[in-house]
């Protein structure tokens, strides 16, 4: 008698059903994964205009004050003179105990009035100290500096003005002439009275006579176009930290950091046109003087610290840069330090209303530097 087995019952996957499997998971990671991107930096950007809205707010607190926006540029002791007025601060400093720092502006003020040689030394480590409502989350971690830098990610804007050289233009530190008149939110203005040959009209900031060594900021009846029409504030990228960079840089890196010693020049320095822009940004691209500090100092008064300006748009193709000084981030207006961003398609704007928006990269030059300008004239229509 012969006996009948049951066939076997094999458990499990062939390899051709594990394939289709292992396929349909990756076509839904691959559908899923850019949505799950989108949200995180749809979370950023709302965290970043928060941010934004905090700084327009305390600016606004300000202006309830003291009846004035923050100056660009402070310094509260005037013993403190010659080549020790390196103890300045930026406007962010004015700023701190209206977002939570009153401590960190205490032990700033205290250090404004130390009259030593290198006495900067402890400002420079108190104005890179980190503040969480001046970094935007979609900007790179790696702070400039590490492991002491103070990531900043956010400048008030000094207009559409650059610096062009002069009767009206001056650099940092020299006399004799006065330094430009910014038409944006805010100024880095020494005072009239300073010049050792001062030119009746050149600077509105501070009338002469005044025993001031700074300009004071501008209050709302200086927007002659609208407090809604003047942008105050908007982003930039901090820079990889070297003290100075000299090499090739491609366009994946140049936005970081920027490009020393080119010459800004312009017909006209509040409406900068697209051929000069371009023929700038060609030079400076070709440059291999580069410097890495851009947003590492929120409480330093220059540009790519503490200032933008609206002379070039957002995100701008080329690299920002200008004159400046060797050993920190530029002095005064001289160059194009536009805003920027790692938000795809532009870039987080607070105007001098208060308001905060997104700003497309695509809006037209010139539309970008009336907005920078507080005082044109000009209707803005699209």
């Amino acid at each position: 008698m012969s006996r009948v087995r049951n066939p076997v019952v094999r458990k499990g996957f062939t390899l051709i059903e594990l394939l289709v499997v292992i396929a349909i998971i990756g076509v839904l990671v691959g559908l899923l994964l850019p949505a799950v991107q989108q949200a995180r930096e749809a979370a950023r950007r709302s965290a970043c205009v928060n941010n934004m809205k905090q700084v327009s707010l305390a600016a606004h607190n300000h202006l309830s004050t003291h009846q004035a926006f923050p100056p660009g540029m402070v310094q509260p002791d005037p013993s403190i003179s010659s080549w020790r007025n390196w103890e300045n601060a930026s406007a962010f400093y004015l700023l701190m105990p209206l977002m939570e720092q009153m401590g960190l502006h205490d032990q700033i003020s205290a250090q404004l009035k130390v009259d030593a040689a290198n006495a900067e030394v402890e400002l420079y480590r108190l104005s890179r100290q980190p503040v969480t409502n001046l970094m935007c989350p979609s900007d790179f971690t790696d702070s400039p500096d590490a492991p002491e830098g103070g990531r900043s990610n956010y400048g008030l804007s000094t207009g559409s003005t650059i610096f062009v050289g002069g009767a009206d233009d001056c650099t940092f530190w020299s006399s004799g002439k006065q330094y430009p008149r910014a038409n944006g939110f805010t100024s880095r203005s020494r005072a009239l009275h300073t010049c050792s040959q001062p030119q009746a009209g050149r600077n509105e900031d501070v009338p002469r006579g005044t025993q001031q060594q700074w300009g004071k900021g501008y209050g709302p009846e200086k927007f002659t176009d609208g407090l809604s029409n003047t942008v105050m504030a908007g982003e930039m990228l901090a820079g990889n930290g070297a003290a100075a960079w000299r090499g090739t840089i491609t366009k994946a890196v140049y936005p970081r950091n920027y490009v020393r010693g080119q010459t800004a020049s312009a017909a006209d320095r509040n409406w900068i046109t697209e051929a000069e822009l371009t023929t700038w940004g060609q030079s400076a691209e070709a440059a291999t003087d580069w410097y890495g500090r851009n947003g590492s100092f929120w409480g330093w008064p220059g540009h790519g610290s503490s200032l933008i300006n609206c002379a070039a748009p957002p995100n701008w193709q080329y690299p920002s840069g200008g004159q400046g000084t060797p050993g920190m981030p530029f002095d005064g207006y001289t160059g194009f330090f536009p805003p920027r961003s790692r938000h795809p398609g532009g870039v987080t704007i607070a105007f001098a209303d208060a308001s905060v928006q997104f700003l497309n990269d695509s809006i037209q030059l010139r539309t970008w530097q009336r907005l920078g300008n507080r005082r044109d004239g000009e209707v803005i229509t699209d």
